[in-house]
């Protein structure tokens, strides 16, 4: 099959980037990729020198409707072009297109939605594209089921859990794990404000002295600025190290000890849990959205409320008494459920099979 992925970001896409760079890599079809020319997505596959990429935008407001028609006929001349079966969109502008290039297109194809994020299907023309427009509809995680607004038991809604590349992310011979006094926390799910990382600062300033020093706090991505750490922090009210954009961040994965994703907004699954994970890290998840699917509590990682630093503060009280071999078996429980539930050959798997559901 000729399968195309679109995806709407103009710039950074997160978790989106991941999970259609992840399939892309994996296909056993021929696949094609659509996104905006100043995304992180396209940055990538260019650099991967991926040949079937295309610049293209997918605008929605009214205001942008001279756009939208642009690119409903690029988009449409794409896929009478290219003999497309089936686009396979990630979000709401992207699938919005797709359906409108169906009035275009002299070739019949099939629309596949994925469903990233955890934000309610509201109104009678959302819900009527959501379950009706499509011809299937992927869940990332359980959680997004409950978030919809509506029960979901149509035959073209499928749940696949994200899955990563438990080769790539694997944790350090124990041999040859660095050894240190402090338990060391890390994650690697950027400093968007919804990630929460702010919560686990001020959970730690709560804390006695005596017991802060026990941590160690490095967060990959950029440096907020004052103003943010100002609103979410009242300043840095701890030490933490903050490392820049990290193309590869599994050399800092195998100096840590515990993984953290607090996340209080949009989170569905969350690929950094489950990377961090992979990596042999136990982690640190509030309970909103997907995290919990992650993790069994106390045995690969813990799960607190969203938003409650003193809830955090306990817990970290708690585990800076563990022992260091009680640390050890939950990081082997935490690489252990990675390699069995996580890895991303079930996620591909899924996937095909619902694409040759289609046929």
């Amino acid at each position: 099959m000729n399968i195309l992925y679109t995806n709407f970001h103009r710039g950074s896409g997160g978790g989106h980037d991941t999970y259609i760079t992840s399939l892309v890599a994996r296909s056993p079809h021929n696949v094609f990729v659509a996104c905006p020319p100043t995304s992180s997505l396209y940055r990538t596959l260019e650099q991967q020198r991926f040949s079937n990429l295309f610049p293209l935008s997918f605008p929605g407001k009214l205001k942008e409707l001279p756009a939208v028609i642009r690119n409903v006929r690029a988009l449409s001349r794409l896929i009478d072009g290219y003999e497309i079966d089936i686009v396979h969109t990630n979000g709401s502008p992207d699938n919005r297109l797709a359906l409108y290039a169906r009035m275009l297109c002299t070739r019949k194809f099939r629309t596949v939605l994925t469903k990233h994020n955890s934000f309610p299907v509201s109104g009678r023309v959302s819900r009527w594209r959501f379950l009706r427009a499509n011809d299937a509809v992927i869940l990332v995680s359980h959680s997004v089921t409950q978030t919809l607004g509506f029960p979901v038991s149509a035959p073209g809604v499928h749940v696949i859990r994200n899955g990563v590349d438990t080769r790539w992310w694997q944790p350090p011979d124990e041999t040859d794990a660095p050894v240190s006094d402090r338990l060391r926390l890390v994650s690697i799910a950027g400093t968007a404000p919804y990630k929460g990382w702010h919560y686990l600062l001020r959970a730690l300033a709560l804390l006695p002295p005596a017991v802060r020093a026990r941590f160690s706090v490095t967060i990959a991505g950029h440096t907020p600025p004052d103003e943010r750490l100002r609103r979410l922090c009242g300043g840095l009210p701890v030490e933490v190290t903050f490392t820049g954009f990290l193309s590869d961040p599994r050399p800092l994965l195998a100096k840590s000890d515990i993984g953290f994703v607090l996340s209080d907004a949009v989170e569905t699954i969350s690929f950094a849990c489950r990377e961090m994970m992979a990596a042999g890290l136990p982690v640190i998840v509030s309970d909103f959205g997907g995290l919990p699917e992650n993790v069994t509590a106390g045995t690969d990682g813990w799960i607190v409320p969203a938003g409650d630093e003193r809830a955090l503060a306990a817990l970290l009280t708690c585990i800076s008494r563990m022992h260091a071999r009680d640390i050890a078996e939950m990081k082997r429980s935490a690489r252990r459920k990675a390699v069995e539930e996580f890895d991303i050959s079930q996620m591909v798997g899924a996937t095909n099979q619902v694409y040759a559901s289609l046929t």
